[in-house]
Parts: C-alpha cells; structure tokens; sequence
C-alpha cells in the first residue's frame, strides 16, 4: 500500500505539470485573441466586438488564477491542512466565476451607456477576418483544454474549458451583429451584446455550481460503485455507510465493513487494506480511502445511514 500511495503521489505531481503546461499555452492563444478583437472592436466602433474582447482578455485573467490556484493546491498536507490543499483548485474556479460576473456587469453598464446615443459601426473585411480567426483559434483551445481536462480530471481546467467555449459562441453572435452592420440594422449590435451577458453569466454560474459542489463536499463516487468493489473482496461479509468528497483527481473514501467476529485484528487490518486497494483500482482519482471494520451482526451502523440498505 505504501508504494502503491508513493505512485498515486508521483502521479499527481506529473498531472499538475501537465495541468500548469496546458494553463501556459491556453493563456498566449487567449491573449492573442483578446488583443486582436480589442483592437479592431474599438476601430470598428462594434460594442460587441469589445465585449467579446473583455471576455477573451478575462479568459488570459482565469488562466493567471488558475496557474496561482494549481501552484497552491499542489503543495502536500502540512500541520495546519493534514488533507492537503487541493481544494484551492476549486477556490480557484470559483474565482474565475466571479471574474464573469463582473465582466457581465461591465459589458452591460456600456451597453446601457450605448442605447439612445448614436451609435455606428464600420464593419470592415479585416473585421470579419479577426472574428473568424479567433473563433478558430477558441474551438481549438477549448477542444484541447477540455480533452486534457478530462484526461488529467482537472476542475481548473474543465472551468476554463467551459469558460472558453462561451466565448465561441459570443463571437458567433458579434459576427452576427457585424452582418447588421452590413444590413443597415447597427442596433443588432446592442442586442447581441446583451446576449453577450447572458453567455458570460450562464457560464459564470455553471463554474460556480461546479466549484460549489467541491467546496460542500457534494458526493464524489457512487456508493454502490465502492460497495460492489469491497464485496469482492473475500472475507467481506457486508458493505455500508459509503461516504466521498473532493476533486474529482482527489477523491477521499470512507466506509465500514462487517467480518466474521472472530477474525483477529491483524487479519481484520489486511482485509481493510485489500478493500482499499480495490476501491482505488476500481475508481480513478482516489487518493484514500478509510476502512472501518465491524464485527458482523453490529445493528447501530443503520441509524442515520443512507445507505445501509446497500448489500
């Protein structure tokens, strides 16, 4: 078991590399693409457009935070956080969804400021090459950021993933305010940037239930996963009282077994060691697992147990 944990260890500090390498690129491509909308946005005159560009720039600002959140949580238990740090991750999520938030409320002060006046747009060819440029360039981060997300099971980076994602159809929409333009109809880019807020701030909420979840420690694992894994294991008799929390490549797993009465407390020991050995074979990103053993016929594990039913 030592050197199975001594593994899980040094594969994690491989996964937060990887996890700070895939912040670095994203956060370039992110900054090339909000400097290009910024610039052209603001010679356009396209309301949009630099809405757009606010929330690409705030896309580098969530890479900055999770790069300062990933650095954190990577740190190992010490005696003040004996669980480690991990959960700053999530924290880290949580910040980006704040950021939305104010960029929500930015954008949408400026298009206040917008209806009413007079407002035009010079849509220009080199425009609509920008927008269809960084569109291209979003679908590959996001496409990329979410693959690795998924295969490092990293929250900070699903987050941005998603974070990413908005921003393709926000600039989807800009193009659509553009071809107004075009079409003599400028106030469909005020419209286009309302909806601009409205992506900004669905995205911000789902980060922020996502971070939620973590920071509540919402159930991580299906407690009829971990019982069927421990059942398998000879010299179990019963499996309940399943509990989990944690990110989804830190996950922490109690639960209690019942064993023959007269198993001794050395075998009793090794079987819980199997049980746990088997649970984190069994489920990717758990990090430990804590087994109460009980002698079988103990009754007082069913009061308050929601899963006491489990066999």
């Amino acid at each position: 078991m030592e050197d199975k944990s001594a593994q899980l260890i040094e594969q994690r500090k491989n996964r937060d590399q990887r996890v700070i390498t895939v912040l670095m690129r994203v956060l370039v491509l992110n900054l090339l693409v909000a400097l290009l909308k910024l610039v052209f946005g603001y010679f356009a005159g396209a309301v949009s457009m630099l809405a757009d560009g606010l929330h690409s720039l705030l896309d580098g600002g969530s890479n900055v935070l999770g790069l300062v959140g990933i650095s954190i949580a990577r740190k190992g238990p010490d005696e003040d956080h004996p669980y480690g740090h991990r959960k700053f991750e999530a924290l880290a999520a949580l910040g980006i969804s704040m950021f939305l938030f104010l960029t929500a409320y930015e954008v949408l002060h400026e298009v206040v400021g917008r209806i009413g006046g007079k407002h035009e747009i010079e849509p220009r060819p080199e425009t609509f090459a920008v927008m269809i440029v960084t569109i291209i360039i979003n679908l590959f981060v996001t496409r990329f950021e979410r693959r690795e997300g998924k295969a490092l099971r990293s929250t900070i980076l699903l987050a941005d993933a998603r974070h990413t994602q908005s921003d393709v159809f926000v600039s989807l929409g800009v193009l659509a305010s553009l071809i107004g333009a075009l079409l003599h109809v400028p106030v469909m880019d005020i419209v286009v940037a309302l909806g601009i807020v409205g992506f900004i701030g669905y995205s911000g909420f789902q980060i922020l239930a996502g971070a939620f979840s973590v920071l509540s420690d919402s159930q991580v694992v299906e407690p009829e996963l971990v019982v069927r894994e421990a059942m398998r294991v000879e010299g179990v008799h019963h499996a309940h009282r399943v509990r989990s929390r944690g990110l989804q490549d830190d996950i922490h797993v109690d639960l209690h077994i019942h064993v023959d009465p007269e198993m001794t407390t050395a075998v009793a020991h090794h079987l819980a060691h199997l049980v746990s050995g088997r649970i984190q074979d069994a489920v990717p990103g758990v990090m430990d697992v804590v087994v109460h053993v009980e002698p079988e016929g103990h009754t007082d594990h069913q009061e308050n147990d929601p899963n006491s039913g489990l066999l």
